[in-house]
C-alpha cells in the first residue's frame, strides 16, 4: 500500500513508518512545513521516501493521511495532481491534538465529512472534538519498541510528555504533583 503523508510529528511518524507499506513524503527545496521530506534526525526504513510535487501527482496513492487543516483544504489536492482526499483517493484525518477553548466551540476541521475518517490518538480527543457526524476511530500513540530496559534499580515512575510546561492542563502536567505525593516520578519531555 502507498501511504501519502506529511512529516509533522517525528516520534509518531517514526513509529508509523515501521509498517509493511511504502510511505511517500512531500519534499521541497526549502524543506519548509509543506515539504519537509524524510526525517533527518530519526531512523526511518527505506520504504519511507521523498516525492516532489511533480512526482507526487503521478504516484498511485492508496491512502492519504491528513494531519493539518491546510492539507484538508487544498494542499493535499495540489500535491496529488488534483485528486481530492476522501473523494478521489481514500483519506483519514489524523488528529494529534486535544481541542482548545470552550466545549461548545470545539468543532473539528473535518467535521461533517462523510468521505473520510478522523483518527484520534486519545480517547479524550474522540470525546471532546465535535465532529458533526464524521466517522471516528481511536488509535493510541505508539513508539518503536526499544526492547526490555527496566532494571528495577530505581523505585520510581516515569512520565513522558512533549512540552509539559507549555501544554500544561492539555497533557495533565498539573496532575503530576498530586501523583508524586503517592510515588516518586521522573518527568521526561
Amino acid at each position: 500500500m502507498k501511504v501519502f503523508l506529511w512529516h509533522i510529528h517525528g516520534s509518531w511518524t517514526t513509529a508509523f513508518v515501521q509498517g509493511a507499506h511504502e510511505y511517500l513524503f512531500p519534499v521541497m527545496a526549502d524543506r519548509g512545513p509543506d515539504g519537509r521530506g524524510r526525517a533527518r534526525t530519526w531512523e526511518w526504513p527505506s520504504t519511507a521516501r521523498e516525492v516532489t510535487l511533480e512526482e507526487a501527482a503521478h504516484e498511485d496513492v492508496d491512502v492519504v493521511v491528513l494531519q493539518r487543516p491546510e492539507e484538508l483544504h487544498g494542499l493535499a489536492e495540489r500535491w496529488l495532481g488534483g485528486r481530492r482526499p476522501g473523494r478521489d483517493v481514500p483519506a483519514v484525518y489524523l488528529e494529534h491534538n486535544a481541542p482548545q477553548g470552550l466545549v461548545c466551540d470545539m468543532k473539528h476541521h473535518a467535521a461533517g465529512r462523510g468521505d473520510l475518517v478522523i483518527v484520534h490518538v486519545t480517547h479524550f480527543n474522540d470525546v471532546f472534538w465535535d465532529v458533526a457526524g464524521t466517522r471516528t476511530r481511536v488509535i493510541e500513540h505508539g513508539i518503536v519498541d526499544p526492547g526490555y530496559r527496566y532494571t528495577g534499580e530505581l523505585p520510581r515512575s516515569a512520565v513522558v510528555i512533549n512540552e509539559p510546561q507549555r501544554r500544561g492542563r492539555v497533557t495533565g502536567t498539573d496532575l503530576l504533583e498530586r501523583f508524586e505525593a503517592e510515588a516518586p516520578i521522573d518527568l521526561f519531555g
